[in-house]
C-alpha cells in the first residue's frame, strides 16, 4: 500500500562515496573495522509507526542480540570495486574512542549521502525495486504522517564482507550466529 504522498526510497551508492573520497580518507578508511550490532532505536526510524507496531520491531530485531565486525571498506566478490560498509547500526570504530569514531563515521556517512551518489524512487503501486546491499544503503523516508505504507522487502542471502587485505567478517555475539 502507497501512501497519497512521501515515503519515497533514496539509495545511496556506497562504491561511488568510496571513489569520490579523498585520497587520505580513502587510505584511513581501508584500515579501519566498525562494529555493527543491531541493538539500534528502531523508534527514531519509525516515528510514524504506533506503539504496537513499535514493540513488535523490538521484540523480531533485537530478541537475540548480534554483534559483528565489518571492514569500513569491502571488495564486491564480482566488480572487484570497493564501498563504504556504514550505515545506522555501525556503532563504533574499532580502536578509537567514542568521540574519534562519531566524528569519523559521520565524515564518511556524509559522503555516502552527498547527492549525486544517491538516487530517490517515489513509489508507484506495483513497482519492484532491486538494489545490491554490499555497495548501497537505503533509506525509507518517514514523511506521510499518519497515512499507511506497506512496502514488501525480501534479502537474498549474501556473502561475507572481505576488506582490501583479504580479512572477512568476524560474528562477535549472537546465539548461533554464523556469517556463512
Amino acid at each position: 500500500m502507497i501512501p497519497p504522498y512521501g515515503g519515497d526510497t533514496v539509495w545511496a551508492n556506497t562504491a561511488a562515496a568510496y571513489e569520490n573520497l579523498p585520497e587520505p580518507l580513502q587510505r584511513l578508511a581501508d584500515t579501519l573495522w566498525a562494529l555493527h550490532t543491531n541493538a539500534y532505536d528502531y523508534a527514531s526510524s519509525h516515528v510514524n509507526a504506533d506503539t504496537e507496531q513499535l514493540k513488535r520491531y523490538r521484540e523480531v530485531f533485537t530478541s537475540t542480540v548480534y554483534e559483528t565486525e565489518h571492514p569500513v571498506v569491502r571488495v564486491h566478490p564480482e566488480t572487484g570495486e570497493r564501498s563504504l560498509v556504514l550505515g545506522h547500526f555501525v556503532q563504533r570504530l574499532k580502536g578509537l574512542s567514542a568521540g574519534d569514531s562519531t566524528h569519523l563515521l559521520q565524515t564518511f556517512h556524509d559522503h555516502v549521502t552527498r547527492l549525486e551518489n544517491t538516487v530517490r524512487w517515489n513509489w508507484t503501486q506495483g513497482d519492484v525495486a532491486i538494489w545490491d546491499n554490499r555497495a548501497t544503503q537505503h533509506y525509507a523516508i518517514n514523511d506521510y504522517g499518519d497515512a499507511h505504507r506497506v512496502v514488501r522487502r525480501a534479502t537474498v542471502h549474501g556473502d561475507v564482507p572481505v576488506s582490501i587485505d583479504g580479512r572477512q567478517s568476524v560474528v562477535l555475539r549472537g546465539a548461533g550466529a554464523t556469517l556463512q
